[in-house]
């Protein structure tokens, strides 16, 4: 009996002693162990602060991306976004010197009243010519009359136009005498012509023109072969013309106007009947 008693008591020894050192490490230390000499555990170092910043995927794939770059690579500064990347007008002020030429820039420059001007021919102007037989339908008073010219210009960039144009009466008119005698009337006028083309399209141009001259009328005595009364008139013609492109050098001209006469005092008809509406027909040959 008493070696089995000695041999249970050494067992519940053995057991008992790692409980014990168990219990001592779970214990937590005491606040006045060091004071008491005993032996405690190291305390437990701070963990690390959380780093906030995204990781760089600037590096290279072999790199993990939680691997903070070396040395030798050089990690770009974020950009700028406090400042503009370009400065404006509005963000740069000029100097005191420039003050004056900058507002010199935005007015605009005011030039002379009065100025010379720009020729209307100039060196590489284009300048063409032309010569045009017409015939001119007309009334002196009820009575038509046909009317045969021609008219002769000058073409400035193929716009301006600047010659000279003559009609004659073709058929001899009755015409009555202040004593009321009825003889034959002829006139024939001439000037100089003016016209702008204010619409060009393709072949088609719209223009705008007049005459201005004078020229004579009479009274002729059929019996006598000769005039027996005679005046010199003044003649200003408006016209308003339509001109189509034939071929290059070929053009067909449709015009109507009025023509203004005044004659001075004679016993013949009035400026009345001098005067009165006319429409031309007339083919232009010349350089365009």
């Amino acid at each position: 009996m008493a070696p089995r008693a000695i041999s249970v008591f050494a067992a519940l020894a053995l057991l008992s002693v790692p409980a014990r050192a168990a219990a001592g490490v779970q214990a937590p230390p005491s606040p006045h162990s060091s004071s008491s000499g005993s032996t405690s555990l190291a305390p437990m170092p701070a963990p690390q602060p959380v780093d906030g910043n995204p990781p760089d995927l600037t590096q290279p794939a072999s790199v993990p991306a939680w691997q903070p770059p070396s040395s030798g690579v050089a990690t770009p500064a974020p950009p700028d976004t406090s400042a503009p990347s370009k400065p404006g007008p509005e963000t740069m002020s000029p100097k005191p010197g420039e003050k004056a030429e900058v507002k010199a820039k935005r007015e605009p420059k005011r030039g002379p009243l009065w100025t010379e001007g720009q020729p209307l021919i100039v060196r590489d102007s284009k300048v063409g010519a032309y010569i045009a037989p017409n015939f001119k339908l007309t009334g002196f008073g009820r009575s038509p009359g046909l009317m045969l010219g021609a008219d002769f210009a000058v073409i400035v960039n193929e716009r301006f136009m600047f010659g000279a144009a003559g009609h004659a009466l073709a058929t001899p008119l009755p015409a009555q005498r202040s004593d009321d005698r009825t003889f034959n009337m002829r006139t024939q006028y001439a000037g100089v012509t003016l016209a702008v083309a204010l619409l060009q399209v393709r072949f088609f141009s719209l223009q705008i023109g007049a005459l201005i001259g004078g020229g004579r009328v009479c009274l002729n005595d059929e019996r006598l072969d000769r005039c027996v009364n005679r005046a010199a008139m003044f003649v200003a013609e408006p016209e308003l013309g339509l001109s189509f492109a034939l071929t290059r050098v070929l053009r067909l001209v449709l015009s109507g106007g009025y023509r203004f006469a005044v004659a001075q005092p004679w016993s013949g008809p009035s400026d009345r009947i001098l005067s009165g509406l006319t429409g031309t027909l007339g083919v232009r040959l010349g350089k365009f």
